[in-house]
């Protein structure tokens, strides 16, 4: 079986750095770093002048790419466009984000997961609902008409996927624990999100079935001295993770460097939030019958409000460097912490074993080259 290998100045495996160094993989896995001088005459091998490797960028909030928004094209069709955009700006591995939607187009998304991994669609590692069990005082650009707080039996009519990572935002205030304990139960990733709960609200065992916190400041209530809300629970529950949009314009960059000061290390992981503009030819879309532009580079519905991000990984990356953190820990945001917070063993590190997924980075951290599951995609 034949060897591949890239290699760059500079290769960041997650948790150190090697120079004039090559990443070596054979079908799917990693096999080792080299030296450069080390590498097999006969191995095919791509070099990158400049720049860095890194472990593949995985985005666990995407809602479209490409001119497809996944509410619009709940298929494993349209899971591939919205991955092959991606591609582009760093992203190996992602999870189609289903925005709020009816209990059928819920049942299409897990169904087009399924089929998706079965048919190996590269980068799909799973589907993240984001609602429709939400709340409608913190609604954002979704429709509160369809909100329901599911019950247990609401959530076994379901048909869940039987590959693959489940990811659902929820209101958690909202619902009660015994539907939250099914969810754990079941194996479904859980993060608060649209929630305009008080601290007491979200009570002890309630937290502890909270798996995270979903576009930290962004559709929660605030933090505030008499009332730490969501955004003062999230920064202060050690053990659930914060997703965080770093486009600059969804939190300001201060917010984002004290969130990082406040969430214990591997907590804060970066998304994009990212809709169908990312990889677009018209620049905008339509959801729930409204049309969304990008404005002066922010998307927004007819009211001005924000609608999602117009942001790559490898921006957003760029940005939280450019901010002040130090380049391997941005790194691993957009890569280690994600994997971790979805539980994805076999990847987020470049070591022999894991996956073979990386991205690749030019000096000012654009993309060059992606490769997932061992296939380089330039």
């Amino acid at each position: 079986m034949t060897l591949k290998a890239i290699s760059a100045p500079r290769l960041f495996d997650g948790n150190n750095y090697h120079h004039n160094c090559a990443l070596v993989w054979q079908e799917d896995q990693i096999v080792s770093i080299l030296p450069m001088s080390e590498l097999p005459n006969e191995i095919e091998h791509q070099h990158f002048p400049n720049g860095i490797i890194a472990p593949g960028f995985i985005d666990i909030q995407v809602n479209g790419g490409g001119d497809v928004m996944f509410n619009n094209d709940i298929t494993a069709q349209g899971m591939e466009t919205i991955c092959r955009a991606h591609r582009q700006h760093g992203t190996a591995y992602l999870l189609p984000t289903l925005i709020s939607s009816t209990p059928q187009n819920i049942q299409a998304a897990l169904n087009a997961t399924e089929q998706a991994i079965a048919e190996s669609v590269a980068g799909v590692l799973g589907v993240h609902l984001e609602g429709p069990w939400l709340n409608k005082d913190k609604k954002g650009a979704h429709d509160a008409n369809l909100f329901y707080a599911p019950s247990s039996d609401q959530l076994e009519q379901f048909q869940w996927p039987t590959q693959g990572k489940v990811l659902v935002t929820a209101a958690v205030e909202n619902i009660d624990s015994s539907a939250l304990k099914w969810m754990k139960k079941h194996g479904i990733i859980l993060s608060c999100g649209h929630s305009n709960a008080k601290a007491a609200q979200l009570t002890e065992e309630k937290l502890s079935l909270v798996d995270g916190f979903t576009h930290l400041f962004n559709a929660m209530s605030p933090f505030e001295g008499r009332e730490p809300g969501v955004v003062g629970t999230a920064l202060n529950t050690d053990h659930s993770w914060c997703s965080i949009i770093t486009d600059g314009i969804h939190v300001h960059p201060q917010s984002f460097v004290l969130a990082h000061k406040a969430k214990p290390q591997g907590k804060l992981l970066i998304v994009t939030d990212a809709m169908a503009t990312l990889g677009s030819k018209t620049n905008q879309f339509v959801l729930d019958g409204e049309t969304i532009k990008v404005v002066d580079n922010k998307l927004v519905n007819s009211n001005g409000s924000l609608a999602g991000a117009h942001i790559g990984m490898d921006q957003s990356v760029a940005n939280v460097i450019k901010w002040g953190i130090e380049e391997d820990e941005a790194l691993r945001m957009a890569s280690t912490y994600p994997a971790q917070a979805i539980n994805c063993n076999d990847l987020g590190l470049l070591e022999p074993h894991f996956r073979a997924a990386a991205t690749v980075l030019d000096d000012n951290y654009q993309t060059q080259a992606v490769v997932v599951d061992g296939y380089l995609y330039q």
